[in-house]
């Protein structure tokens, strides 16, 4: 391919954020590297009016935005795709034909199975709010085990636990593969014990160890049961079986003791058995730095956020949580930088807002605080609304 010119040729200060990625671009050609490499998560944004109109306002590129609405009436999937990724001369005839049978492979998949792609990938990404609606979608089509399964996941992860309940006691109810019971009947006594429900969850783990005996994933189990039920001891001792028992992958099995001795105020011994147990990992690193901000050591928990962000410096979660700590260090300027970062890799991200809104209201400035409030809440609103439509 030979050199391109780029079709905007002044500076660009507005991008377009990606929904399905987060990734921003500023112009159009990376529009069309963006779809061309993450199709899948791009298949919204290719007739989503938001980006022809950042196309029109922001690039001047108005020829481009009237193709691109021609595009998005194309009611065939693999040709709509094509169409839109040859609106402009960035591939090569070669390339396009490359990717085509991918296209068709997608498009002749059952529908449900592609919303349920989607909603994975919304899900490994941390947006499982995202992903319930798309989850919906798919099981309208087809009600299958694994869609309530991984919905009941996105439940969860989003603390709506009755729901999650519900989703894996239909699992439960149609499920006629034999491997998928148990993984099935832990969730849902997980699932039960997250929501409440601790007489029902007991039930279900007893049946469980009935048949099972002695295994790592219920003693851990055990374990939360009795944290619930106020019995602190208990919980420690199951806690501590559990990690005997288990395999290398079982670092929510110590953060769950850590947990304990940090309710009891034993932060030390918590911080003692992240050392001796823990992985390094930047799961382990975030949790030592929460242990240390319990224990009144601000200090300690940036030195180790940042750690954490050396191993994955485009984490957003990550530069919001070190804005937090220097925050309650009233570090408020180094606050306001690491949010700063945070906002440039997520710029839609709503916990990011809020934290930029609470460094804001630290720094005395009132109305930029109230502003990014109302903005937050404005926009939870509406994605709330628009996920259960």
């Amino acid at each position: 391919m030979g050199l391109l010119l780029s079709l905007t040729q002044q500076e660009v200060s507005h991008p377009y954020r990606f929904s399905g990625t987060g990734i921003q671009v500023y112009s159009f050609e990376e529009v069309l590297y963006h779809v061309y490499h993450y199709w899948k998560q791009s298949v919204d944004d290719v007739t989503e009016p938001s980006l022809v109109a950042w196309v029109t306002d922001t690039l001047g590129l108005t020829r481009i935005a009237t193709k691109m609405n021609e595009v998005a009436h194309i009611e065939q999937f693999s040709e709509r795709m094509l169409a839109f990724l040859e609106i402009a001369p960035y591939f090569s005839t070669m390339e396009l034909a490359a990717l085509k049978p991918d296209l068709i492979k997608w498009e002749r998949r059952l529908e449900w199975e592609t919303y349920k792609e989607r909603a994975d990938d919304l899900v490994a990404r941390g947006e499982p709010a995202k992903s319930i609606a798309l989850y919906r979608r798919a099981l309208r089509h087809n009600e299958n085990v694994r869609l309530l399964n991984n919905i009941s996941v996105a439940y969860m992860q989003s603390e709506n636990y009755a729901e999650a309940v519900n989703a894996l006691g239909r699992a439960l109810e149609i499920n006629d593969e034999e491997q998928l019971a148990y993984k099935l009947t832990l969730n849902y006594c997980e699932a039960l014990i997250l929501a409440g429900l601790l007489e029902r969850a007991d039930g279900v783990l007893s049946q469980l160890e009935a048949t099972a005996g002695e295994a790592a994933d219920l003693l851990y189990m055990r374990g939360e049961l009795a944290i619930r039920q106020d019995e602190r001891r208990a919980a420690i001792s199951f806690f501590e079986r559990a990690i005997e028992l288990a395999d290398e992958n079982n670092e929510h099995y110590i953060f769950s003791l850590a947990d304990i001795y940090a309710r009891n105020r034993q932060f030390e011994r918590a911080l003692e058995l992240l050392a001796q147990k823990g992985s390094g990992s930047v799961a382990h690193l975030v949790k030592v730095a929460e242990l240390h901000s319990l224990a009144a050591n601000v200090p300690a928990a940036i030195r180790t956020m940042e750690e954490a962000i050396e191993q994955k410096p485009r984490e957003v979660e990550l530069w919001i949580k070190l804005a937090r700590y220097h925050r309650m260090n009233y570090n408020l300027e180094q606050a306001e930088s690491a949010i700063a970062r945070a906002l440039e890799l997520d710029n839609a991200n709503d916990r990011a807002k809020l934290e930029q809104a609470r460094v804001q209201k630290g720094l005395g400035r009132i109305r930029a605080y109230q502003g990014l409030l109302r903005g937050v809440l404005a926009g939870v609103k509406g994605r709330y609304r628009g996920a259960y439509s």
